[in-house]
């Protein structure tokens, strides 16, 4: 849709990475625009959206950026704080009877144990004002996994996960919003 915004990155190099891939998927059709900025002020700038889709970072898994202003560069108490916050301004930017759609994982903390990232994700959402209309699993590539299980497990018993959740919220009526799809 002219005018939408695909998203906002603190690193230029990844926004022209984004136009790239986006000219060769969109073919001539209007493409969307990403911003250079921090997602936390750039989304109030946003223009009203029919849809929000994310897969955000997964805290502190990987650094994206040495940025103090990088979700990943953050103590996980204050990434959460900041994810909590960007989701609601998402949402408010959401128009009414429309959906949204955040693909995410657990991942674990530095003793192993898993932080609740899905759930967290969900109670942003939540307390946002939308609702969890529909959940599906997104199965990853266990070529990896394989090589990696047996010595995490025999260390610790902890198993290799295989799988994202893909957690679609409603914003107002579901059936208004399904209709908005056609």
């Amino acid at each position: 849709m002219a005018g939408s915004i695909g998203g906002a990155n603190l690193r230029a190099e990844q926004i022209e990475a984004n136009r790239v891939q986006g000219a060769a998927l969109c073919d001539g059709k209007p493409m969307p625009e990403w911003v250079c900025g921090d997602s936390m002020n750039e989304v109030e700038k946003a223009p009203l959206a029919d849809f929000i889709f994310s897969c955000p970072p997964y805290g502190d898994l990987e650094q994206y950026s040495e940025d103090q202003a990088d979700l990943s560069f953050m103590e996980h108490a204050d990434f959460v704080k900041a994810y909590r916050l960007i989701i609601a301004r998402a949402c408010a930017r959401l128009r009414n009877d429309r959906f949204a759609c955040f693909v995410v994982g657990d991942f674990r903390d530095g003793k192993g144990n898993y932080r609740n990232f899905v759930s967290e994700t969900i109670a942003a959402f939540l307390d946002a004002g939308l609702s969890l209309y529909n959940e599906a699993i997104l199965v990853t590539s266990v070529g990896s996994a394989a090589m990696r299980v047996t010595r995490q497990f025999e260390a610790g018993r902890k198993m290799c996960k295989t799988h994202q959740n893909v957690l679609v919220f409603v914003k107002g009526d579901g059936r208004k919003a399904a209709d908005s799809c056609k």
